[in-house]
């Protein structure tokens, strides 16, 4: 076996051994009606991607959105247990009573209570602010004439949520924003482990076979070792699965004839992850 193979090896089992753990949220659905069709497709994909989704309604999600969407996404109603089983909460449909209830610490509801226990233990956090910036195109079709001043409260508001590390996106978006997040928070949790593994196997290598000796091979011979900062696969496919193994900012090269998945790209794109192609 050469190093060559054996780095290969080495690194497919680092990303097998540290790839994502499993995955679950918590969808809490609030009244905000602007954008919650498309926030329920969003949460479709997202459990298409294997993510469990529990869900709690307040009682003006009851009253105001469409009940037999919610139910057709085959989600877990829950009572208890909701922030201990989840590291993550979603709020698809955030209205801007709850959002101005967060930003000023203020916890007197179940909703406005969850975002502020999800907050002060540093979990994942994503809502939508479809129904509340009024910078939106679908909030400003509503309520075209806002005056600038409670423009400003509102754009405050989000901005404290933001602060306190609320990752905002618009509804259509929350699927790719909750796996970012996700993909960034188990990053952070294996670099530790993936540096002390890189350190022990380096010291593996260069014990191997002593001194390397002089190539014999003529260069045109020699098949060339990847680039720094270059992962080669040879899988056919290339999921979401596959990139969110990989460190921010590297470079992905697949075979000419790999299939590229559009969930990868995007969480490619949004991680400064170069795809390329053998040639």
């Amino acid at each position: 076996m050469t190093e060559a193979e054996l780095r290969d090896i080495v690194r497919a089992a680092i990303l097998e051994v540290m790839g994502p753990s499993p995955r679950r949220a918590l969808v809490v659905f609030t009244g905000g009606l602007l954008g919650f069709e498309d926030a329920i497709a969003s949460l479709r994909v997202l459990a298409a991607q294997g993510v469990q989704l529990d869900y709690l309604q307040t009682p003006s999600a009851e009253r105001i959105l469409d009940q037999d969407l919610i139910r057709s996404l085959g989600m877990r109603e829950v009572s208890k247990r909701m922030v201990e089983e989840h590291d993550m909460l979603i709020a698809p449909t955030l209205t801007s009573n709850i959002a101005a209830k967060v930003a000023h610490g203020i916890a007197d509801c179940l909703a406005s209570n969850l975002f502020s226990e999800f907050i002060m233990a540093n979990r994942l956090v994503v809502a939508s602010r479809t129904a509340i910036c009024p910078d939106g195109s679908a909030k400003q079709s509503w309520f075209p004439h806002m005056p600038p001043a409670y423009a400003d409260l509102l754009r405050g508001n989000l901005s404290a949520l933001a602060a306190f590390g609320v990752r905002l996106t618009e509804s259509r978006f929350l699927c790719r924003t909750a796996l970012a997040a996700w993909d960034r928070r188990d990053q952070e949790r294996r670099a530790p482990f993936v540096a002390e593994l890189g350190t022990s196997v380096a010291g593996v290598l260069a014990g191997l076979d002593g001194p390397a000796a002089p190539a014999t091979a003529s260069p045109a011979a020699a098949t060339p070792a990847p680039a720094p900062g270059v992962v080669p696969c040879a899988r056919s496919l290339i999921s979401q699965q596959v990139v969110q193994q990989l460190p921010n900012g590297v470079e992905l090269r697949v075979t000419a004839g790999a299939r590229v998945t559009a969930l990868a790209r995007d969480l490619a794109a949004a991680r400064s992850i170069r795809i390329t192609r053998e040639v």
